[in-house]
């Protein structure tokens, strides 16, 4: 389904690197920097938020970004409690396809779709430990959609 592939694009642009099931070298600098304790729990959330505020606005100069022929993201930013992602569904037949399955469905498609790839959104430990959650905010040309996925809702 088209659909699912925009959803999986945007969950794989949220990576840097592949899931682990250990600590990715981000969560070893935290954990070396005594930010995050080790076992991944935040110790400072402002010196958190802080380094990642800098990742976020270098990794905007890559912005807006093409995923596909169906997703433009135009800002991804990280936080110490979550991720918030906002795009375009630039798929010219979306609303005809909205139309056909309706506003509901398409918040349950994108919602399951985004839970199928938690080990790709949550991709660091201090992201599975901790609260967090993304919240991803997608636009169409006459509607908007907000899904926010807890990494509770998750399998790692």
């Amino acid at each position: 389904m088209l659909f699912k592939k925009i959803i999986l694009c945007l969950s794989i642009l949220s990576l840097t690197h592949l899931a682990h099931a250990e600590a990715t070298e981000l969560d070893q600098y935290f954990i070396n920097k005594q930010i995050i304790d080790s076992a991944y729990k935040i110790k400072n959330p402002k010196a958190l938020n802080e380094i990642l505020t800098v990742m976020s606005d270098e990794d905007s100069r890559t912005m807006p970004y093409q995923v596909d022929q169906n997703t433009l993201i135009e800002k991804l930013r990280l936080y110490s409690d979550h991720i918030d992602i906002q795009g375009i569904i630039t798929t010219a037949d979306f609303s005809q396809f909205a139309a056909d399955i309706g506003d509901k469905a398409i918040k349950k498609l994108i919602k399951d779709n985004l839970i199928q790839n938690c080990a790709l959104l949550f991709e660091h430990e201090f992201q599975r430990v901790n609260p967090y959650y993304v919240q991803v905010h997608l636009s169409a040309t006459d509607k908007s959609y907000a899904i926010k996925i807890k990494n509770s809702q998750c399998q790692f």
